[in-house]
């Protein structure tokens, strides 16, 4: 029994524990990264979700590379192609439908994906891939918003997330929110927790003449409400 335990740990030092961490703390900071941006935006995937995602990728690429070392069998890639494969049924999770047409959730999947990847790529021992990755992707989801709402701009829906005083106050949110040009899609109306005020998330459908930015400061100036923030 004690030669079996010294055996262990034994093979344990082979595999370069030191490496390993470094690996798995590189792939949660990346995955938090992304998810911190996501939470900030209400979404539903937030950072331990990208932390756990990026982490586990990283986890399955270091075991290949130990069944490959220590059995010097099989091919250390193919763990990870599942992975690049089975992450789909999370990014399916994130995706909602609303009415026949309207489809949110899908720069949270493709975000989920892009996190199993780096994790993937930092679990190998590709760090540098792992941390432009990482950076570009928290670009891309950021900054290119706004470039994006420029091309494509003219008929253009869009999210908030409001906090107000009472519930009542959602009625008058829509009707001024009609009285400025827009159209009122879906509204989700949370109830207040632990005495917090109320909040809800709207769906707004834009004109030409409107860009989002408007929205929101119109929206703030509004009586009873405390906060509008619109969710990517």
């Amino acid at each position: 029994m004690a030669q079996w335990f010294i055996n262990l740990i034994s093979e344990a030092e082979n595999m370069h524990i030191f490496s390993s961490i470094l690996r798995l703390s590189l792939s949660i900071l990346c995955g938090a990264i992304l998810g911190i941006e996501r939470g900030k935006a209400n979404r539903s995937a937030g950072m331990r979700t990208y932390s756990l995602v990026c982490m586990s990728a990283a986890l399955v690429m270091l075991t290949g590379e130990y069944m490959y070392q220590e059995f010097h069998t099989g091919d250390p890639a193919r763990l990870g192609a599942q992975v690049v494969s089975g992450i789909g049924f999370l990014g399916a999770g994130s995706i909602i439908i609303e009415g026949n047409t309207k489809i949110r959730g899908l720069t949270t999947a493709a975000g989920l994906w892009a996190a199993a990847c780096i994790g993937l790529a930092i679990g190998i021992g590709f760090y540098v891939g792992g941390i432009l990755a990482t950076g570009a992707v928290y670009v891309v989801v950021t900054k290119f918003r706004g470039i994006s709402d420029h091309f494509t701009h003219n008929d253009m829906w869009m999210r908030v997330y409001v906090e107000f005083h009472e519930v009542a106050n959602i009625q008058e949110i829509r009707s001024a929110a009609e009285a400025f040009g827009l159209k009122v899609g879906n509204v989700i109306l949370n109830e207040p927790k632990d005495g917090s005020v109320y909040n809800a998330v709207i769906s707004l459908r834009l004109p030409e003449d409107r860009s989002n930015a408007q929205v929101v400061y119109y929206l703030e100036k509004m009586p009873g409400v405390y906060k509008v923030k619109q969710i990517f």
